[in-house]
Formats: C-alpha cells, sequence, structure tokens
C-alpha cells in the first residue's frame, strides 16, 4: 500500500522573513505616523505663518495708510501755515507801511529838534517791528524750506561799511570802540547774497553792542581759499561780560536766549543767531562761537563765496536826484492801484516832492479803465485789492498791449507778500519790478527810475 505525500518541512529561514517583514511592516506605519504627524505640524505651521503674513500685511496697510493720512495732515498744516503767516504778514505790513511811510514824509517837512527826536523814535521803533517781522517769515521759509539764496555780485567793502553805517551811532553813544578791519583778501567784488550778509553781519554786531556795556566791538572780514573754493569769514569780537557753556548750548536755538533775564533787559525775540547760522549753513557755512563766563566772546561766520568782476559803470548818485533829473526832461504820469486809503495817503506824500501826475484808483478794474482812457508812463499795482486783484489787472493790460501792439508800460508790484516765489510770480505775470511794503522812499524811487529808464 502507497504511503500518502508529506508536505516539505518549513526551511529555518521562514520565522526570520517573518520577523523581518513584521519589522518592516511596523517602521513603514510609523515613518507614516510620523510623516502624517510632521504634514501636519507642516500644515498648522504654514496656517499660522499664512495668518501672521496676512495679519502683518494688514499692519503694513494701516501703517501706510496711517503714515499717509500723517503726510497729508502735516501738508495741510503746513499749507495753513504759509496761508496764515501770508495773511498775517499782509495785515501787519500794510498799517506797519503807513506808520513807516507817513513818518518818513514827515521827515522831510520842517520840525523842531524835539519833533525830530520823537519821530526817529518811532521810525526806529517800526524799523525795529519790522525787523521781528522778517526774521519770523525769515524762519518759517527755512523751516518749509521754501528760502533762496541770490547770487550776485556786489562790493564787499561798501556793503560792509552800510552795515557799520547803521551802527555806528549806537557803538558811540555807548563809548564803544567799533572797528572793522579788512584782510588781504576781503578786497573788491564777490559773487553772493549781499542782503544775507548784512543781515548776517548786522545781527552779530548788533548782539555785540547789545550786550557790551564798555571796551570794544572789532570786525575782522577776510575770504580765504579752502580746497577749491573760496570762504568769507565774518569775525565779530567784543568785551562783553562772556558766555557760559551752558548758554552756548541755548544760544543758536530759535525763541531763546542764552538765559531768561536776557530778554528781560535787553529784549528781543532769540531769532537772530539761529536764523543767521542757517543762513550760513545755507551758503554751505557756519557760526560758531567762542566765550567763557570770565568776559568776552568771538562769533565767525563763514559761508561760500566766490570772486565777481566789477561793473563797467557803477553810479553811487542819490535816486531821487537821478529820478527828479528824469522829470525835468520829461514830465511823467503816474496812475496808482491802492485800496488802502492810509497807503494812498502814504504814496502821495512820499511822491509829493517829485515834480509828476499821480491819479490812484481802489481796484485793479478801476485801474484797467484808467489805463484805456489815458496811458500813464508808469503803473504802481498793490496785489490784494477788492473786485480785481494787481495780478489779474496786470494779465489783462499785458494781453490787451499784446493784441493791439501798443507800447508797453512799466508795471511795479507793491505788496506785503513778497517772498521769492511771489516775486517770480509776479514778474512771470508781466510786472516789471517789485518794491515789499512796507518800503522806504530811496526803495521805491530806485525801482521807480530803473523801469523808466
Amino acid at each position: 500500500m502507497r504511503e500518502p505525500d508529506r508536505l516539505p518541512p518549513l526551511s529555518s529561514d521562514v520565522p526570520v522573513a517573518r520577523r523581518r517583514y513584521d519589522r518592516e511592516r511596523r517602521a513603514r506605519i510609523e515613518a507614516e505616523q510620523l510623516l502624517e504627524a510632521k504634514s501636519r505640524e507642516l500644515y498648522d505651521a504654514n496656517t499660522a505663518l499664512r495668518k501672521q503674513a496676512e495679519s502683518l500685511e494688514e499692519a503694513i496697510r494701516q501703517r501706510t495708510a496711517d503714515f499717509e493720512a500723517a503726510r497729508i495732515q502735516a501738508e495741510a498744516a503746513n499749507a495753513a501755515k504759509s496761508v496764515f503767516l501770508a495773511t498775517m504778514s499782509h495785515e501787519i505790513r500794510t498799517p506797519l507801511n503807513g506808520v513807516l511811510g507817513m513818518a518818513e514824509a514827515l521827515n522831510d517837512t520842517s520840525l523842531t529838534l524835539a519833533q525830530r527826536d520823537m519821530l526817529n523814535v518811532v521810525l526806529h521803533s517800526g524799523r525795529l517791528l519790522q525787523t521781528v517781522l522778517n526774521d519770523i517769515l525769515d524762519l518759517s521759509k527755512i523751516e518749509a524750506g521754501k528760502y533762496e539764496i541770490e547770487e550776485v555780485a556786489f562790493n564787499l567793502l561798501d556793503t560792509v561799511r552800510s552795515v557799520e553805517a547803521m551802527f555806528a551811532l549806537k557803538a558811540q553813544e555807548k563809548g564803544l570802540d567799533l572797528k572793522i578791519v579788512f584782510g588781504p583778501g576781503a578786497d573788491g567784488w564777490i559773487r553772493g547774497d549781499p542782503d544775507r550778509l548784512r543781515q548776517i553781519l548786522g545781527n552779530l554786531v548788533s548782539n555785540a553792542i547789545k550786550f557790551t556795556s564798555k571796551g570794544s566791538v572789532h570786525v575782522s572780514i577776510d575770504i580765504c581759499a579752502v580746497n577749491d573754493r573760496h570762504e568769507l569769514f565774518l569775525i565779530v569780537a567784543d568785551t562783553g561780560k562772556g558766555i557760559s557753556s551752558e548758554e552756548r548750548d541755548r544760544l543758536f536755538k530759535p525763541y531763546e536766549q542764552s538765559n531768561s533775564a536776557i530778554s528781560r533787559e535787553f529784549g528781543g525775540t532769540g531769532l537772530g543767531l539761529s536764523i543767521s547760522r542757517r543762513f550760513c549753513q545755507l551758503m554751505h557755512g557756519d557760526l560758531s562761537v567762542e566765550s567763557n563766563a570770565c568776559g568776552g566772546a568771538t562769533f565767525t561766520a563763514r559761508f561760500r563765496v566766490s570772486p565777481a568782476q566789477p561793473p563797467k559803470l557803477v553810479s553811487d548818485r542819490n535816486h531821487q536826484d537821478d529820478l527828479k533829473r528824469l522829470l525835468l526832461e520829461r514830465p511823467l504820469r503816474i496812475l496808482a492801484a491802492e485800496d488802502n486809503k492810509t497807503n494812498q495817503l502814504v504814496l502821495r506824500s512820499l511822491l509829493n516832492s517829485l515834480d509828476l501826475t499821480l491819479e490812484i484808483v481802489s481796484d485793479g478794474s478801476a485801474l484797467i479803465a484808467a489805463w484805456e482812457q489815458r496811458r500813464p508812463d508808469l503803473i504802481l499795482m498793490d496785489i490784494q485789492m477788492p473786485i480785481m486783484n494787481g495780478q489779474e489787472a496786470t494779465a489783462a493790460i499785458r494781453h490787451a498791449e499784446c493784441k493791439r501792439k501798443i507800447t508797453r508800460t512799466p508795471i511795479i508790484a507793491l505788496s506785503a507778500n513778497m517772498m521769492r516765489h511771489h516775486e517770480i510770480e509776479y514778474r512771470k505775470i508781466g510786472m516789471d519790478g517789485c518794491v515789499p511794503k512796507p518800503f522806504r522812499k530811496e526803495q521805491l524811487f530806485s525801482v521807480m527810475l530803473a523801469c523808466l529808464k
């Protein structure tokens, strides 16, 4: 009888393979679980990161919107400030023009010695008020970045001597020795801003005289070559009480003086040195001081200039005499537009010494009608007037002259708004000259003479 078939015996390798399979399976499961866990963590991290990015973007958008709103608000505030300053400038300068104009006209009349002394006080006080107003406007223009430094040729000696003439009497009254010394490089003509030079030097000399009770105020002027450029040095040294280190820290800050007692004793706004330093910086220089509490102070202003050739013909004759001489040759008719009654009286008083015919109207519309009726030789044009302002009237006259091909009538702007950009705007419209209010007679005559020649 045949025996049944038998299975072959299990190999000894089977348990080993089974264990390996189970182990790999478990490892695969663990790896899958770990991968799933890590994927979940990565997903959660990406979700959190996306939310954080969205939150950051929203914060950036909000911050940008806040910055934009702040910028718009700052620009609006700056514009409002400019409008306010222009308005206040006009509102203050208009009556100040009446005060100083009538005082100058009165000064040309017969007065007793006592009356002339009182009139000099009025003129001095009015010009001091004008200086304070100019300082405030200058600082505002500098802070707004709208101040423009001029570049013209001028005689350095004459400019400095004009400052000396302003303060010589004041120094003499206090018994001070005011002396100006010119260095070897300070002779002749230079190119720069003569008005800013006068303002800087005038502030330094005025302060030196103000704070020096006895002794001297010595001024040194020189031009030195620095690398490839020329720098003008104005050094003002006094024998006053001196300035401590604590006081020097506040000296060049706007509206601050070295100590509160200074304002009470000597007055002032605390703007002179601050503005002078900023002018020097605008002209690529600086203003510094050396002093101590023991006595004496030395201020050094330096800024960039360049050599210049003098003009071929320089006339130093009096503008009023030149104008009178011109009027003898041809009598003139002057047409003026001025809405302020006081300023109308000022114009009549200042021009009263000249042999000319003066007609004054109250607005631009009336001026155009008078111009149409009879052509004047010169127009004095106020800017801010009712019905039609000076700019509109000037534009209308220039348009009519061009259309009809008739002779151009010189027009001079008389305005309390006479910043640099105002003057550029007036000349662009077609005005031939500009005189800021309040104006002095010599200043007005000078511009009139230039336009009539």
